[in-house]
This record gives C-alpha cells, sequence and structure tokens, in this order.
C-alpha cells in the first residue's frame, strides 16, 4: 500500500433535498460519528452542499440519463461539482464530458439494479468506475454486486475502478442502507482537489469490512496482509486465475497428516510443505509441483497473510484484481492492475 493518509469515502448519500431520510447536516454528522474523513452527497438532480463536517465534503449529484438496451436509464453519480448548468444536460456521454471538463468525476450508479448490459456500459467513456457494491441495493431487493459487470469491463480492456457504496436513503429504517460499503482513499493531504485525483487515478480500495493493511503485486509475486479473512480471490479473465478459503487450508492440513492422503497431495501438488502452530498463530510454507511457493499466516481465525512467488514468467493477462472476503462473507476490492 502507499504511503500517506487513508480516508474513509462514503460517495453515494441521499438527503431530504431529494428523498433520504435525513437533512443534510444529519447526514454529515452521521457519518463523521462513524469515523468517514470523506463525504459526497449525491442526491437526485440536486446539488447538495454541507456546512459542517469534520472532514472533506465535495458537493455532488445523481442523475438519470438516457435509455439503454433493456429500457432502463443510466444512473450517473458525479463528484465535484457545484455548476447547476450539469442538471439540463440530458445526454450522458455529454453529461460525463462536461463534468470531466469541469474537474469534477464520474461514475456508473448499481449497473444490476439498473438492467444495464456490458454493450450499455462499453458504449460510453469517461467515467472512472462502477459501483460494484451498493448497499441500498443489495438489502432491499438483492442487486447490490455488480462484480460480473466490471469483470467484463476488464476483459474489453477498459481501465474501470470498483467502488462500494451506500445509496443510503433509508439510515435508521430497516433494512439499513447505510454504512455498509466505502472506500479508503489513499492521499498526500487532506485537499479537496487532492482527493479527486486519488480516486481517478484508482489510488483506493473498497470495502464491506475487511481491511488492506499491505498489497504488493508483480508479475510473479503477490503480498497481501489484512484483517482476518476466511477467503482470498485472485481473478482475472475467464478460465484463469486463483481462490483459497480458510476451510480449504485447514483439509490440506488434515490431509496431509493422513499418509494415503498425502501420498497423493505429493505426487499431484505440493513438492515441500511446513507448518507451525504456537497459541492462536499458525505458519504454512508451501511449494508446488508448478514452482509456486506459498506462504500463509493464520490469527485469530483467519488468514492475516498470503504471500506467493512462482517462477518467472510473461504476464499474459489484461487485468488482475484481488478480493479478500471475511467470515461473515462482507469483501473487500482491490482495483484492478492493469
Amino acid at each position: 500500500m502507499q504511503k500517506g493518509l487513508w480516508l474513509k469515502g462514503a460517495l453515494h448519500c441521499h438527503s431530504t433535498l431529494s428523498d433520504g431520510l435525513l437533512s443534510p447536516e444529519d447526514v454529515a454528522h452521521f457519518y463523521e460519528i462513524r469515523g468517514y474523513t470523506f463525504l459526497a452527497i449525491t442526491d437526485h438532480n440536486k446539488i447538495c452542499k454541507v456546512k459542517n463536517f469534520n472532514g472533506v465534503y465535495q458537493p455532488g449529484v445523481e442523475v438519470e440519463r438516457s435509455k439503454c438496451k433493456l429500457g432502463g436509464s443510466y444512473h450517473i453519480v458525479a463528484l465535484g461539482v457545484d455548476d447547476p448548468a450539469i442538471l439540463d444536460i440530458r445526454d450522458a456521454q455529454l453529461f460525463i464530458d462536461y463534468v470531466n471538463d469541469d474537474g469534477g468525476l464520474t461514475f456508473i450508479a448499481h449497473p444490476y439494479w439498473s438492467g444495464l448490459l456490458h454493450e450499455d456500459l462499453i458504449r460510453l467513456e469517461g467515467y472512472i468506475g462502477i459501483e460494484i457494491y451498493n448497499t441500498g441495493c443489495d438489502v432491499e431487493v438483492a442487486k447490490g454486486y455488480s462484480l460480473t459487470h466490471w469483470d467484463n469491463l476488464l476483459s474489453s480492456r477498459r481501465k474501470i475502478w470498483g467502488l462500494a457504496v451506500d445509496d443510503s436513503h433509508r439510515y435508521f429504517l430497516l433494512p439499513i442502507d447505510a454504512d455498509g460499503g466505502w472506500i479508503w482513499i489513499n492521499v498526500d493531504d487532506m485537499n479537496p482537489d487532492e482527493i479527486l485525483k486519488s480516486i481517478r487515478e484508482g489510488r483506493f480500495y473498497s470495502s464491506m469490512a475487511p481491511k488492506i493493511i499491505v498489497f504488493r503485486y508483480e508479475s510473479n509475486y503477490l503480498r497481501i496482509e489484512s484483517s482476518p479473512i476466511s477467503r482470498i480471490n485472485i481473478i482475472t479473465v475467464n478460465g484463469e486465475g486463483f481462490s483459497l478459503s480458510l476451510e480449504t487450508i485447514e483439509r490440506f492440513i488434515n490431509d496431509w497428516r493422513d499418509p494415503y492422503k498425502r501420498k497423493l497431495l505429493c505426487k499431484k501438488l505440493v513438492r515441500d510443505f511446513d507448518y507451525v502452530s504456537e497459541a492462536s498463530k499458525q505458519e504454512i510454507y508451501l511449494e508446488t509441483i508448478n514452482n509456486e511457493k506459498l506462504a500463509i499466516e493464520i490469527k485469530n481465525k483467519g488468514i492475516v497473510k498470503f504471500e506467493v512467488k512462482e517462477a518467472k514468467k510473461e504476464n499474459k493477462y489484461p487485468y488482475v484484481r484481488i478480493e479478500v472476503i471475511d467470515k461473515k462473507g462482507r469483501y473487500a476490492w482491490i482495483n484492478p492492475i492493469i
């Protein structure tokens, strides 16, 4: 992970200025007391400004523009704009272009909820990302995850970042749609323009709870340190990638203790294996027959370190992205390496 400050950011939420339960000032207070240091209230077709927020606030807006293949519309979130003239632009692409020219940024909201197809998303240009997780769409209608949309765009060699958001309206009313998805933004200082720049460049990761502490990636090396997780997924083009779960690790250790199963493992998978257990800490070192070397550390019943090194080879993939999942099924997503 890069050095500097890490700011917890809420990028998509609503107030009484449109259809939210709380006033703009109460929305700011809601997120402030929960540790957020970056906030954008994105009411429908109305630009909201807030005076009292102990962090960095950027004005934003959500608009509905143009028709898509299945009859729905693009919902576009714009940040860093306070010019009401943008609300008169009816075309989705022209809206995105205007925001970019004005120094702001845009991303596509809840593609799954909106019924967007790949051809809808590939038709537009200039937006920085899509919502890969939307809390409100998840808890209300079970259409909060848009990971397939993301992978299709990345496989098409589009540099698109993935954002986790709330899209909060209800706050305290069940089902709760707030404080369920956010991004951690890496900045040099708490300057509003610097924060937008970091988001634009993908210097953030998205989360529902897990924290990424260390991330290092090279063509033949990956290292991740995090809060305790139960699964790590390395995702790339179709038919490729890697997934490892705590359950698989535990099963492997048990199989290694069985002479017959150990023989099968050595024949099919493992060249060398070492396992150390001390109190609540476990360390696993494994070398595969394909010359891959893995180091895994487990603490508090979760994976906290994962490291893999393989023989030097050419990276043939257009992208690689990492996601981790904790024992409650909550994700964190690292932006793709293009």
